[in-house]
């Protein structure tokens, strides 16, 4: 039975700790996120002018290019539904793309082999040398890469993990011609003013070369090969394509989204944590992000789902709190970390 240990504050309508960053309680413990009507109202106006401009981009862009898109696809419960999405209710042709992080659980690669074949797509799967990825891995737990605001969503190494699929999936559809590029997040993990965009490689370069300058001391050349794109395909290329979240567009429980994925063949993996449905890392990650700042990276988008009434608060603590304690040994004796070395920060 699950018992609910955590003696930190939090909001009595989301799951927002005290610990989070800018966050008030009202008298009643209610935090300022749920009580921002304002907040609220333009996430609704965002969603639907963005349903409207997503569809007629679709429509105007596809069937111009060998695949119409890419989609980020991890073997998660999202990024599955989104697949589906895009295929099925999109009617897309798209090439799926995965990121081989290497902890990646068995049963995700076992529903990507199932669901992309089911579906009848083709399936790019890129793994960099496990040494690279646990060098990239154990220096984003152990120094302070990234600004902590960009942080509140997402674990460093989530971010430097996903990093590599942007770039990757970018290279590849800028290569191919191919005009978008999907993925499975959801609000809450990524603000409603970007459920699309234009990407633009050399507007955000210059901001991400003191992190890839971290990066390149630690673990060399490689970091170029995984996290940067050539000058040569930038002026090769026709343009930049766009990214889109399919999933922002659904208003969906994740039981509903469970159920419309496993006729697909998808199975939920049981050697991953409450907050994942695909990697064997991500308790770790939560872990050393609590470490640092006292609060979980999934704090914020489980609050989000409570909000839309899409998860029940119960479930959500549920969910944040299913952290196996063997996967985070794991991870710590795979990447040769320990508390000591994270308590320095």
């Amino acid at each position: 039975m699950f018992k609910n240990n955590d003696d930190i504050k939090r909001c009595k309508r989301c799951i927002l700790s005290e610990n989070f960053p800018r966050i008030k309680f009202d008298s009643n413990g209610v935090c300022n996120f749920c009580n921002n009507e304002l907040l609220h109202i333009t996430e609704d106006e965002d969603i639907d002018k963005s349903r409207d401009e997503v569809i007629n981009l679709l429509n105007k862009n596809k069937g111009q290019a060998e695949y119409d898109a890419i989609v980020c696809y991890s073997g998660g419960k999202d990024s599955t539904y989104t697949l589906k999405l895009a295929v099925e209710k999109y009617k897309l042709k798209v090439l799926s793309f995965t990121l081989d992080n290497g902890f990646i659980s068995p049963v995700a690669f076992s529903n990507i082999e199932k669901v992309v074949s089911e579906l009848g797509i083709d399936q790019i799967t890129y793994r960099p040398s496990y040494k690279f990825m646990k060098g990239l891995f154990r220096i984003s737990s152990l120094d302070n890469i990234y600004n902590p605001k960009t942080l509140t969503r997402i674990s460093a190494n989530c971010n430097s993990c996903i990093s590599i699929v942007n770039n990757m999936a970018l290279k590849m559809a800028m290569e191919k011609n191919i005009p978008f590029i999907l993925a499975g997040f959801t609000l809450g993990q990524i603000p409603s003013s970007t459920i699309f965009y234009q990407n633009n490689y050399e507007f955000l370069a210059e901001s991400r070369k003191p992190i890839l300058d971290k990066f390149k001391a630690e673990l060399g050349s490689d970091v170029s090969k995984h996290l940067e794109i050539s000058q040569e395909l930038i002026k090769k290329s026709k343009g930049y394509p766009y990214n889109i979240n399919l999933l922002c567009l659904e208003d969906i429980t994740e039981d509903e989204i469970v159920e419309q994925i496993l006729p697909l063949g998808w199975v939920k993996p049981k050697d991953v944590d409450g907050c994942s449905t695909n990697c064997r890392i991500n308790s770790f990650n939560n872990y050393v992000h609590i470490k640092k700042f006292g609060y979980s990276p999934y704090e914020l988008e489980l609050s989000h789902l409570i909000r839309k009434n899409l998860l029940t608060r119960d479930e959500a603590l549920k969910k944040l709190f299913d952290q196996p304690q063997e996967q985070i040994d794991f991870v710590k004796a795979e990447l040769r970390i320990d508390d000591s070395m994270l308590e320095k920060y």
